[in-house]
């Protein structure tokens, strides 16, 4: 990556963040797919960095709202998604040296699917899931989550509908990410994938993270949520696409 590439690189992270930040959602959709469009970057280098700061980011926010994780959600959705990351790992290790075109083209389904989900309007459900149905959703929140660093929409659908409060939803959501994020951050470093140039790389975006966590409420117009989920919705659309087709 030259000088140009690092820094539409960390553009797409600020984008990526400023959207998150009002709509919850799409931080590593966006990074990601952008990243991978644009060829900045190898998928494994880009989920390396995306990990890295939804590390940092969900810590940050986690501490103030452990005592509303629900703890049986949390317990069945890891027991789907733990090995499924490691599965998830390895198959992008794998793909990424000899199938590099059918993995753009998961990439671009991933998306399209993370996309629709998260942006579908979550009606609760009148009795809670069952515990099989959360581990198996768990195993596609962790098959996404290892190979893009994206596994948070499986999760995402099944707890919005769930019949709880919202700061339990959102409180147990952040846990996952925690877990397995960290999860996969310390399988990619024994497998060497923490490069010096993906450390260089989340030294600078940490703190243009942070900043833009902190000033985009600040510089969004009220009611500005629903119009930018419409347009994240069409952008990881057309993202999906052209990762399929180009």
């Amino acid at each position: 990556m030259d000088f140009l590439d690092i820094a539409v690189f960390l553009l797409l992270v600020m984008v990526g963040a400023y959207v998150q930040t009002i709509t919850g959602f799409a931080m590593g959709l966006l990074i990601v797919g952008g990243v991978t469009i644009l060829g900045l970057a190898p998928i494994t280098f880009t989920a390396a960095v995306v990990g890295i700061l939804s590390l940092v980011n969900t810590s940050l926010i986690l501490r103030h709202s452990l005592r509303h994780v629900h703890k049986m959600f949390l317990l069945y959705l890891l027991i789907g998604m733990l090995p499924s990351i490691f599965m998830g790992v390895f198959i992008l290790s794998v793909m990424s040296e000899s199938q590099a075109v059918l993995l753009r083209q998961i990439l671009g389904v991933v998306i399209i699917t993370a996309g629709t989900l998260l942006t579908l309007k979550p009606d609760p459900w009148p009795t809670q899931s069952s515990k099989l149905a959360i581990s198996i959703t768990g195993v596609a929140g962790g098959l996404f989550g290892g190979m893009f660093s994206t596994g948070g929409a499986p999760p995402a659908f099944l707890l919005y509908r769930q019949p709880l409060e919202l700061i339990v939803i959102r409180s147990t959501l952040l846990a996952i990410f925690f877990i397995t994020t960290l999860t996969r951050t310390v399988l990619i470093s024994l497998d060497g994938q923490l490069t010096g140039k993906v450390l260089t790389v989340c030294a600078i975006a940490i703190p243009l993270v942070l900043l833009t966590t902190y000033y985009a409420p600040k510089f969004s117009p009220i009611g500005a949520d629903a119009a930018i989920r419409k347009g994240v919705f069409i952008l990881l659309i057309i993202t999906g696409l052209l990762l399929i087709i180009t």
